[in-house]
């Protein structure tokens, strides 16, 4: 009998969603407008299942700035904010590019030391991983999605978060 497959923790991308953020957004702290554009992702149990690990995290304007986006002090208040009002993030972000890791580094940093470089508060870590957690399990109990993907999606965020040395 062949060996059990390995389990994918960390699917690919299938159906790429940008949630694109202008620097005007930045710039106005517009996390209104934001916010609007994601609500459809929870509309219906379709659209929470098509998307779901689906969604990179993209910061518009910058490509003229030297500084990586987390050195950007209103880069980091609006995606600070999105982290503490938007708690489905966890659910909807993919684990295969940067865009937890910077919503995180946002988040939970407590030193910016340049260069893209972040020393992350443990505490605010934490705080914010159990927020996400929390999003991501009100997605599964509202749409009655299985456990067992809920508690794959949950390793494969937590392997994510011990690979990038953040937790």
């Amino acid at each position: 009998m062949p060996p059990p497959a390995p389990i994918d923790l960390r699917p690919g991308v299938r159906e790429p969603v940008v949630l694109l953020i202008s620097r005007r957004e930045v710039e106005q702290a517009d996390l209104d407008s934001v916010l609007s554009r994601l609500k459809p992702f929870l509309a219906t149990r379709e659209d929470a299942r098509r998307y779901r690990g689906q969604m990179t995290l993209v910061v518009a304007g910058y490509h003229d700035d030297p500084r990586e986006l987390v050195d950007i002090p209103e880069v980091r208040t609006l995606l600070r904010r999105l982290a503490a009002q938007w708690p489905y993030w966890a659910y909807f972000f993919n684990q295969v590019d940067d865009s937890v890791k910077l919503l995180l580094s946002c988040a939970a940093g407590s030193r910016f030391l340049g260069r893209g470089a972040v020393e992350m508060d443990p505490v605010a870590v934490g705080h914010a991983l159990a927020h996400g957690f929390g999003g991501m399990n009100e997605v599964f109990e509202r749409f009655g999605f299985p456990e067992d993907e809920l508690e794959q999606a949950s390793r494969g965020l937590v392997e994510l978060i011990e690979q990038a040395g953040m937790a």
